[in-house]
């Protein structure tokens, strides 16, 4: 009997890793409520989809309520904000609601889904308004009064524990433009993405109303870099190293402070970027969280200079050391003495501006564009001509600055000519 006893526990094991790969994220899959109001005969059925995460942080989303003869589908996008909750996102957009709209209500979800041993809870950040407690409460047949009474008190008052129903995450065509809004005009909480070259930026948040006690929570790239901060109107400022690509940020609202809602904001401002991300703008009254999507792309790096022996192994002789006002610079060269097939090359800052330029007796001109500071210019024999050494005059002309310089080069030394320009 021994003899079979390795073989089953090697099933036993594959088995077991299988459900654990299959099981995936946690939050993904289908989580499911039923709730019997008291006096009815009916359920209501509450059902959250959730698709699989996006960049570790965001999670699309489908919620399902049935009731009766209602019937209700509303995407809504939810961020993670910490290992055991997700915000829930401000906007429920409603794909149908038959025969009667609760959409209104659904901002009484605001809050997190808080991971727990039995299920997922949603615990919310109430809204104390009976404006919208009584939103489109007397809109259509009066006959849907008492359902709309049980489903309002269902998302405004009744405890909310989902259980989870099985692990496939939902998929849509609309996930794509729910976390990448630019373009679309069904905004989700997520900003349209901002591309910078910086690899650490500063953030600085701030309460945009009073002083009430407002705290938040920033995330980066699913990482907690603050939690539940206190905002003021005076502000703060922190910096936030940046990943190459992409990178998410999310600002939670942790309460609505003694006047709701919570109005803090944070603020990215760069050589390339300012941008404010606010609580207190209109679409964004009562969210839980707000996203901003970083792009971080790296500075072109810059070519490295060309390496030439002549410059690294010969003498560099300077020649003469000038000042001028202007970055527009014109070169004359010729052979003030026998055109003897003398050729040379001519680099500035690293960079050649010509190579193997024929000295003639005829002057020949060149105009080239100075960097502020020192530029440094290397003239460099390219032979000797039939009479050595390689020789030639050159005339700079910088504005009303005029120079002369001789040049005498060979095979072991060059000539350095120093321009500083000063704007």
């Amino acid at each position: 009997m021994y003899k079979f006893r390795a073989p089953i526990c090697i099933w036993i094991f594959i088995l077991y890793s299988l459900q654990a790969v299959g099981q995936g994220d946690k939050w993904t899959g289908t989580w499911h409520m039923d709730y019997t109001p008291t006096g009815s005969s009916k359920t209501i059925s509450m059902e959250w989809q959730i698709s699989e995460p996006s960049n570790k942080m965001l999670y699309p989303a489908l919620l399902k309520i049935d009731y009766g003869s209602f019937s209700g589908s509303y995407e809504v996008l939810l961020c993670k904000k910490n290992d055991h909750e997700l915000g829930i996102g401000r906007n429920k957009y409603p794909l149908s609601e038959t025969p009667f709209k609760i959409g209104a209500w659904m901002l009484y979800l605001n809050g997190t889904l808080d991971f727990k041993p039995n299920g997922i809870s949603i615990e919310r950040m109430w809204i104390n308004s009976f404006e919208l407690y009584m939103q489109g409460f007397y809109h259509d047949d009066e006959i849907y009064g008492m359902m709309k009474d049980y489903l309002r008190e269902l998302l405004s008052k009744k405890p909310i524990l989902l259980k989870k129903k099985d692990n496939i995450p939902w998929k849509s065509p609309d996930t794509n433009r729910m976390i990448h809004p630019e373009g679309d005009t069904i905004y989700f909480g997520v900003y349209d993405k901002v591309t910078v070259y910086d690899s650490i930026i500063p953030v600085f948040i701030r309460d945009e109303d009073v002083d009430d006690k407002d705290t938040v929570t920033f995330t980066h790239n699913g990482k907690t870099l603050l939690n539940q901060q206190y905002v003021s109107p005076g502000g703060s400022l922190f910096q936030v190293k940046l990943d190459t690509g992409m990178n998410i940020l999310g600002f939670f609202a942790d309460n609505f402070g003694r006047l709701p809602p919570n109005t803090g904001s944070f603020r990215i401002k760069t050589d390339s970027v300012d941008a404010i991300y606010d609580f207190h703008d209109k679409s964004n009254y009562y969210s839980t969280f707000l996203v901003a999507q970083v792009y971080r792309k790296p500075k072109p790096q810059q070519p490295l200079p060309t390496v030439d022996n002549r410059v690294t192994e010969r003498r560099n002789n300077l020649l003469d050391q000038i000042t001028v006002n202007t970055g527009d610079v014109e070169l004359e060269l010729w052979d003030d003495a026998a055109e003897d097939g003398d050729s040379i090359s001519i680099r500035l800052n690293d960079k050649f501006i010509v190579s193997g330029f024929p000295v003639l007796k005829r002057r020949q001109k060149l105009s080239v564009t100075l960097k502020p500071g020192e530029n440094r210019m290397i003239l460099l024999a390219d032979n000797l001509g039939s009479i050595p050494p390689n020789t030639a005059v050159m005339k700079i002309t910088a504005g009303k600055i005029r120079k002369y310089v001789r040049i005498k080069t060979d095979l072991k030394q060059n000539n350095l000519l120093v321009i500083n320009y000063t704007p």
